[in-house]
């Protein structure tokens, strides 16, 4: 374990290198009046992107733009709306603002915090004593686990927080009765609950039950394991094909919904297994990974150097700091847009937190940290 101190992966050479690479791909423009809201691909992602570009190479106009893109995204949500999700609604870009504004406790754009805390309360409770929810209702994506999230930074204010303990006592509930997941990723599947479970649980926020919870579904995250010839495994149960070695389904990302929970729990054999799930990834063929084409959060390889940047910083592991190193320093595909989850906001994103000694607390909205 490291003494907390985010420091970069990257070497200080190969760091200027990586920075003036992203500065260049950013460059100063002039910010449409309107944009779409989303996190995933509009607005409220390209804010986050300027504002930590702006954290780590302060002093060159990055924060104007940041902030121009938050009021880009707050015109196009007050024109077009936008669904209570995370990385298609309200959620998101209620967590771009409070970022953008440095995590302070103001509530600076108060309409789109109360409309997170109101929905989610209201579909907490309405999920509560219910049948199993289906998977959407309580994904990162779409569903409570990303109303969640952005909860999860708001304790600085007594409706959050309360909104937010009616989420876990869902999430709660309906993992501790859950079954062998189809979908074991973060995005859609179990490891993203597991997640926001175990990370609420390690800040001392916790409802009955919450412990058994993560113990449960880390439980059976492990039992639907497919281990092959380079170790531990996820490689996806309904597509009838293997699924990309990733954040959003793949074993990245459930690899680090069990580090979490392995943490939350004081498992060093969850931790184990997690370690080894994510070099063992590190091991496998471009061909069996499948996300050396793609350069995005979601489903490419940026998504694996955040993820490979946390486990290196959380474990002090050389192997994985060279690993994270590797990634970073290397050129990134083509492709995705200029968004966040798929674009190049998310591979910026990535790259200075690989880069900078500035800790890359964005990724909450991976449910990473």
């Amino acid at each position: 374990m490291t003494d907390g101190k985010w420091t970069a992966a990257l070497s200080p050479g190969a760091s200027a290198a990586a920075l003036a690479r992203v500065a260049s791909a950013a460059r100063p423009h002039r910010v449409p009046h309107r944009v779409r809201p989303d996190l995933a691909g509009g607005g409220a992602g390209l804010a986050l992107a300027f504002h930590w570009l702006d954290r780590g190479l302060p002093g060159r106009g990055w924060g104007a733009l940041a902030q121009g893109y938050l009021a880009a995204a707050i015109r196009g949500y007050e024109r077009l709306g936008a669904s209570p999700g995370l990385f298609g609604g309200v959620a998101g870009l209620a967590f771009a603002a409070w970022s953008v504004s440095s995590g302070g406790s103001a509530l600076e754009h108060p309409a789109l915090h109360d409309r997170v805390v109101r929905e989610a309360l209201a579909r907490a409770r309405q999920l509560c004593d219910g049948p199993p929810p289906p998977a959407r209702a309580v994904d990162v994506v779409s569903g409570l686990t990303g109303a969640g999230a952005y909860l999860l930074c708001r304790g600085d204010d007594p409706a959050a927080a309360a909104a937010l303990r009616a989420v876990l006592t869902t999430l709660t509930r309906t993992g501790v009765r859950a079954g062998e997941p189809p979908d074991p990723g973060p995005a859609h599947g179990w490891s993203g609950p597991l997640a926001l479970l175990s990370l609420a649980l390690g800040e001392g926020v916790a409802v009955r039950g919450q412990r058994e919870a993560v113990g449960r579904l880390a439980e059976l995250l492990n039992d639907c394991r497919a281990d092959d010839a380079w170790g531990p495994n996820w490689p996806g149960m309904t597509t009838g094909t293997t699924v990309r070695a990733s954040w959003c389904r793949g074993s990245p990302g459930t690899a680090r919904a069990l580090w979490l929970a392995g943490t939350a729990l004081g498992d060093e054999s969850l931790r184990d297994l997690a370690v080894r799930a994510l070099k063992a990834v590190h091991r496998r063929p471009p061909e069996e990974r499948r996300i050396d084409g793609a350069p995005g959060l979601c489903h490419g390889l940026a998504g694996l150097l955040q993820i490979t940047s946390r486990f290196a910083h959380d474990t002090g592991d050389p192997g994985l700091a060279s690993a994270a190193a590797g990634l970073a320093a290397a050129p990134f595909p083509a492709g995705g847009g200029p968004g966040f989850l798929d674009g190049a906001a998310g591979v910026l994103l990535a790259v200075l937190g690989a880069a900078t000694d500035v800790e890359p607390a964005w990724d909450r909205a991976l449910l990473l940290a």
